[in-house]
C-alpha cells in the first residue's frame, strides 16, 4: 500500500486542472439538475435558443446572457433567476463532450448541476 505522501503530487495536479472548458455558446436541448445525490426537478430546463429557455414542461420561459470567456450563465428571468443564494454563480462547461451547467458557491464548490441530456 502507499503512503499518502506518494498520493500527493498526484492530487496537487488533479486538483490544479481546469473542471472542463467554456463552449462558445450555450447548446441547446434539455438539461436535467442533480444536487447532493438527488434529483433536483424543479430545476430542469430547456435551452430553447440563443439565450432563451424554459422550464422543462415549456409553460414558464425565461431568458439568460453568457459569457462564452468565462462560461458565467446570467438568468434575467424565469424559474432560474434567483434560484440560487446571492453569491452563487452558474459556469456553463464542455466535461469532455458532457455539457453541464455548474451552481458553484461562494468558495467555488460545486452545489448543484445540469446536464445536457438531450435535443
Amino acid at each position: 500500500m502507499k503512503s499518502p505522501r506518494a498520493i500527493l503530487p498526484l492530487l496537487a495536479i488533479l486538483v490544479a486542472m481546469p473542471a472542463g472548458a467554456a463552449p462558445e455558446k450555450v447548446a441547446p436541448g434539455a438539461y436535467e439538475c442533480w444536487a447532493n445525490g438527488a434529483a433536483r426537478l424543479l430545476m430542469n430546463f430547456k435551452v430553447v435558443g440563443s439565450g432563451r429557455y424554459s422550464n422543462e414542461d415549456g409553460d414558464e420561459k425565461g431568458s439568460f446572457a453568457y459569457d462564452a470567456g468565462s462560461g458565467v450563465v446570467t438568468f434575467k428571468s424565469g424559474h432560474l433567476d434567483g434560484a440560487m443564494p446571492d453569491g452563487f454563480k452558474a459556469v456553463y462547461q464542455d466535461r469532455k463532450g458532457r455539457f453541464v451547467l455548474s451552481f458553484r458557491g461562494r468558495s467555488g464548490g460545486e452545489a448543484a448541476f445540469c446536464e445536457r441530456v438531450g435535443k
